[in-house]
């Protein structure tokens, strides 16, 4: 997810544009739940929300607002991108159009399967409108947010060592960022350290993926193809632009830089406010090659106060889950039209969808069942996501799984750490563990 925004003190603008890239592209690590006949990434529940509702929110929140007349107007106009293979795109409009309630205007807009997060942005270049404040000029080319995952994220096999993450730690300048493997050693330019001389090298941040870059950036990815992501790509440019000439001159990323540093010399006439050092600020000069100023600076963010995660892995995605459903805030447990029986226990720590049966001595412990669903007699969830029109037949029981919309678990069957895949049947008395169940599907020539 990237986000293009600011927030002003008082009266608020929405000279920014916010692009959701919204879990396009290959979703093997979510295999099988984001597959086309259950999900997209965006829509899949977290806390009986669909993943997007959550990031919708936050912008809401975020306050990209205009005020006329003493009233509040909502102005934001955010472009979501999604896959346009299968019914992905079809899928996501339908719920923005019918069951968002919420005051942003998503656009949605559909990119190729295989097309990573830079060419994404490249593809939709024609819908990101530009936007100018004359006073807004203050700021970072980019800034990055990074949290610490080890508390809410717990590692799996499949998981990736946490990235090497480089801060200058006077300016909280993002400087480094390099992945890590355990065959590989950790070197440094030093021309880098030329230019930081103090730089604290961090092994406990994990990427949000959500960053806020000026304009001209957006104009150089959609010049430059050999920018395909954001993350490998953009990023370790943009931090290498700080303190390497030689790139800047390469890349001629002075050229795209130059038109905001025009509109910085047009604001800075207009105000009243303004310093004389904010030019020296912005474009931070080299200590040993003074004749170099590096239009590139870059900061980074640390979340440590509240929640921060990605659902983009299976392990990453229960946990978004367990933490959202401890939450209890302002999520009804047992809705209205819920049927739970009364000798059935639903835990403090569990959500039950909307119209959704559970029969008598069933338990539901740590997990989120979603709408419309049928739970038999004597059934035990636990540690679990149940996602909607689920049916599971008397005495089953289910544990640490994640089951698909309209799957069915039989009479008896017993699942450990399994996920299964939309309208997939479990059989009668059936003992899994540790399994992707997916229905078999004749390959169409």
């Amino acid at each position: 997810m990237n986000l293009l925004f600011e927030k002003t003190k008082h009266v608020r603008h929405s000279e920014f544009q916010a692009v959701i890239l919204a879990g396009y592209g290959s979703s093997n690590r979510l295999y099988p739940i984001s597959e086309d006949d259950n999900l997209p990434k965006a829509l899949l529940p977290v806390g009986n929300r669909p993943m997007i509702a959550y990031t919708l929110d936050w912008l809401e929140k975020a306050g990209i607002y205009v005020s006329t007349h003493g009233f509040t107007t909502c102005l934001l106009d955010v472009i979501v991108v999604i896959q346009t293979t299968g019914n992905a795109q079809q899928k996501l409009s339908g719920y923005l159009s019918r069951n968002y309630t919420g005051s942003v205007h998503c656009n949605v807009v559909g990119v190729e399967e295989d097309c990573e997060t830079a060419e994404a942005l490249r593809a939709i270049k024609d819908k990101i409108d530009e936007f100018l404040d004359q006073h807004r000029v203050n700021g970072s080319t980019m800034t990055a947010l990074f949290y610490e995952p080890s508390n809410l994220e717990p590692a799996s096999k499949d998981d990736e060592l946490l990235p090497y993450v480089g801060i200058e730690p006077t300016r909280d300048a993002l400087v480094y960022k390099a992945s890590r493997s355990d065959e590989e050693d950790f070197s440094m330019r030093m021309s880098l350290l030329t230019k930081f001389p103090r730089v604290r090298i961090h092994t406990d941040l994990q990427d949000a993926h959500l960053y806020i870059f000026k304009r001209w950036v957006i104009d150089m990815v959609v010049d430059k193809e050999s920018i395909a992501s954001i993350s490998d790509d953009l990023i370790p440019m943009l931090v290498k632009c700080q303190y390497q000439k030689k790139m800047v001159e390469r890349e001629n990323v002075e050229q795209y830089a130059s038109s905001y540093k025009n509109l910085l010399q047009t604001a800075l006439s207009l105000s009243t406010t303004a310093s004389d050092d904010i030019d020296e600020d912005v474009f931070m000069p080299d200590p040993i090659r003074p004749s170099f100023k590096s239009p590139v600076t870059t900061q980074v963010f640390i979340y440590r106060d509240g929640f921060c995660g990605r659902g983009n892995s299976m392990t990453a995605y229960t946990e978004l889950n367990r933490h959202v459903i401890k939450q209890g805030n302002a999520i009804p447990r047992i809705p209205a039209t819920a049927e739970v029986a009364p000798k059935t226990q639903v835990g403090n720590d569990s959500i039950i969808g909307e119209h959704t049966k559970i029969d008598e001595r069933s338990s539901v412990k740590k997990s989120s069942v979603g709408a419309h669903c049928v739970i038999g007699k004597n059934v035990k969830i636990a540690n679990s996501v149940i996602m909607d029109f689920v049916v599971i037949g008397d005495n089953a029981k289910v544990d640490g799984c994640v089951i698909c919309n309209n799957a069915k678990v039989l009479d008896k069957a017993v699942l450990k750490d399994c996920e299964v895949a939309s309208d997939f049947v479990v059989e009668k008395e059936s003992q899994i563990k540790g399994e992707k169940l997916v229905a078999f599907r004749e390959a169409i020539s």
